[in-house]
């Protein structure tokens, strides 16, 4: 992998910052005991939940994360909003109206919160989804970086997702280089399979809510995955592929 190999002391935390529980998430099969536990068994020092257009409310919030003191567990929400689907990191609970992207936005910033537009490429370069639409994507990363609203409401992109494609993740990688935004990655799981391949890594230790948003806010993260060896790397253009190929021992 060369150059692509994480510096062991590069990132001190790395988080899986968008996965999907059951039954929070009704697409989801992943027990939320079961997330934990996985998460930790693939190296990942925390994760953000972050179940659709819902989240628990806080007793039992607290309840579970008392359950494992040893673990960071946040509790984000995955928004779907008229700009897309939305990774909200602070909210408390689904807020009337949020369903706008302009409004979400708004109240994150009551609470000092973040916002990521989640797989914002997603399906548009399939000509299954052109044939549909009967509208085909043929925009450069320059012209979705600067036309596109969506980019100018988020804090940040989610570069790296693990249900999407290499093209669909590396075009997104660019436009967040274009726009100046944070870039993140997530495994956007729904069960136990591939929790972590694809995630967050952050230069500081992450404990806390606070601390993710300290970190998000200041931009001291990357969008990382793990190769065939177990190796974390910096996610970028032909990353996804020379992993695959990485056979040698963890």
């Amino acid at each position: 992998m060369g150059g692509s190999v994480l510096n062991p002391g590069l990132c001190t935390s790395i988080v899986d910052m968008h996965v999907h529980t059951s039954p929070t998430s009704s697409d989801s099969m992943l027990d939320p005991h079961d997330l934990v536990r996985v998460a930790a068994e693939n190296g990942l020092t925390g994760v953000n939940i972050s179940d659709h257009d819902q989240m628990l409310e806080r007793h039992a919030i607290a309840a579970f994360r008392d359950q494992y003191p040893d673990a960071f567990i946040n509790f984000g929400m995955e928004v779907s909003t008229d700009l897309g689907h939305m990774i909200a990191v602070g909210l408390r609970e689904y807020l009337p109206g949020i369903r706008r992207a302009a409004q979400l936005r708004l109240e994150l910033e009551r609470v000092g919160g973040f916002l990521i537009v989640a797989h914002p490429f997603r399906h548009l370069f399939e000509p299954v989804t052109a044939m549909r639409t009967g509208k085909t994507f043929d925009m450069t990363p320059s012209e979705a970086a600067e036309t596109m609203p969506v980019f100018q409401v988020v804090h940040g992109i989610e570069v790296a997702n693990g249900a999407n494609t290499s093209r669909e993740n590396e075009f997104a990688a660019e436009v967040a280089r274009m726009r100046g935004l944070v870039a993140t990655g997530g495994s956007d799981a729904h069960s136990t399979s591939g929790v972590g391949a694809f995630s967050t890594g952050f230069e500081r230790a992450v404990a806390s809510e606070a601390a993710l948003l300290e970190e998000l806010h200041a931009g001291r993260c990357e969008a990382v995955h793990r190769t065939r060896a177990g190796r974390w790397v910096r996610f970028g253009a032909g990353s996804t592929a020379a992993a695959a190929l990485d056979a040698a021992e963890a």
